[in-house]
């Protein structure tokens, strides 16, 4: 008898154990890496077009460029933003497809676009490096330029998702001479 309400009671706790409103979602999804810039305010974006969602990080700084020259770029370390309420990581899922540059780069987004569900990053960590390509035939010196997250909290109505490193995409930079 002993056995049967142990076993009881190990079925009752295992059922009953949750991870709390930790979402298994994967927001993480194959998509060019774009951007834009305004100022000292920049975007980096991707955009799923298959089922209306972006996944996109806006920062402020003085210091970085995006489209630097040769000389600003280090090769060596990337350069790191601290996620903040004025550098977030966002999710979104919309009603309708987006436009990127309409939508993060203008500074009056379309009106005809709703948020269905959106998650905001409130801790991690934004780094940004580059790697030197051979210059492009004519001459021009030509980088990629990597994005990745580290150690991500998404909160949002739904939940928490927790991501330790999500890349976020590479695009190719040339400067030219």
């Amino acid at each position: 008898m002993i056995k049967l309400y142990s076993y009881i009671i190990l079925l009752m706790l295992i059922l009953s154990c949750s991870e709390g409103d930790v979402i298994q979602d994967n927001i993480d999804f194959l998509a060019d890496l774009e951007s834009c810039s305004n100022g000292n305010n920049f975007v980096f974006y991707k955009i799923d077009d298959d089922i209306n969602r972006s996944l996109s990080v806006n920062f402020t700084s003085t210091s970085f460029d995006i489209t630097p020259q040769t000389d600003d770029i280090s090769v060596d370390e990337p350069t790191i933003f601290t996620l903040s309420s004025s550098n977030q990581l966002i999710y979104r899922q919309f009603n309708s497809p987006i436009n990127g540059q309409d939508y993060f780069c203008s500074s009056i987004p379309p009106s005809n676009i709703s948020v269905t569900e959106e998650l905001i990053s409130t801790n991690g960590s934004l780094e940004i490096s580059y790697t030197a390509l051979p210059p492009s035939t004519d001459g021009q010196d030509r980088f990629t330029r990597t994005v990745t997250l580290k150690n991500v909290t998404f909160v949002g109505e739904r939940g928490i998702i927790r991501k330790e490193n999500l890349l976020l995409g590479s695009e190719e930079i040339i400067i030219t001479n």
